[in-house]
């Protein structure tokens, strides 16, 4: 059986964690010290290498940062849409 996949692409979540930590102050070592998180995990969410999202991990660090999930996250549209 024969199949072909088809890439869509539906844009994707970015993080500028980054913006609002230098905002504040607050170096990535401090953030995972206060977190209680690996310091690899704040680099990957830091340089928005992350591909999977941890709610725990979010709340923490909002909780942390006292800022909202839209402050720290957001949604990028597609680059080449094309309407039907």
């Amino acid at each position: 059986m024969n199949s072909v996949i088809i890439y869509v692409d539906y844009g994707e979540i970015r993080f500028n964690i980054k913006k609002v930590m230098d905002e504040k102050n607050i170096t990535k070592t401090q953030l995972a010290k206060r977190t209680g998180l690996h310091h690899q995990i704040i680099d990957r969410y830091y340089n928005n290498k992350i591909e999977r999202y941890d709610k725990d991990i979010l709340a923490r660090i909002c909780f942390i940062l006292n800022c909202s999930l839209n402050e720290i996250m957001y949604y990028e549209k597609p680059k080449n849409t094309k309407e039907n």
